[in-house]
């Protein structure tokens, strides 16, 4: 309590509230749960990890791909951005459902398997696109990784259509580039604010 000492007897006044804390930026987090999630995926797209590691990238998937991201993508909503908000909440979506799909669903299809998996992959090119075509009013940064992972999702529905492992394996090249720059970013955004300085550029 503050007393105020304009009158022979003071009068006690409340103390001003507190000020609200407000939300940090989790767009680096919502970055560094992609890159690494991604980076291990591609290692085994890309065929420089064997396919038997596939329940490591699993694990990653359920509870940093999955996990964190919905939490980035729960807190851009709250702050009001609906852009970062539903790319971090959406692709939550994605690494959850592409564990399910691998440890759990896939391997019930008995017929069409690579079609249906060729649609899944399909129907994430088809909203990373447009998402790519929201980004355009952002940076520069965030328009190479939608434009990377469109290629991603594009060259991996090609190679499961036409059950070709050459498209896959270039799909997992290209996701390496992808989770790298997603990295970079948050690794920038993240230095940048603790040296309260730019240190990294992100374009």
């Amino acid at each position: 309590m503050t007393e105020i000492a304009t009158s022979p007897t003071p009068v006690a006044v409340p103390d001003a509230p507190p000020a609200p804390v407000g939300w940090g930026d989790p767009f680096p987090l919502g970055l560094a749960s992609f890159g690494i999630s991604a980076l291990v995926l591609a290692s085994v797209m890309s065929g420089l990890i064997d396919a038997a590691a596939t329940p490591a990238v699993l694990s990653l998937a359920l509870a940093l791909g999955f996990l964190t991201e919905i939490v980035a993508g729960i807190i851009h909503f709250a702050r009001g951005e609906t852009f970062a908000g539903s790319v971090f909440t959406a692709y939550a979506g994605f690494w959850l459902s592409y564990a399910l799909l691998v440890q759990f669903y896939g391997p019930m299809v008995t017929e069409d398997g690579a079609a249906i998996t060729g649609m899944f992959l399909l129907a994430w090119a088809i909203f990373s696109t447009y998402m790519l075509i929201a980004a355009l009013r952002t940076n520069l940064t965030t328009i190479v990784i939608f434009t990377l992972l469109c290629v991603v999702f594009y060259a991996a529905a090609l190679g499961s259509f036409t059950s070709s492992t050459g498209p896959g394996q270039l799909a997992g090249y290209v996701l390496i580039a992808d989770a790298l720059v997603a990295l970079y970013a948050s690794a920038a955004i993240i230095i940048n604010t603790t040296r309260e300085r730019s240190v990294l550029p992100v374009p």
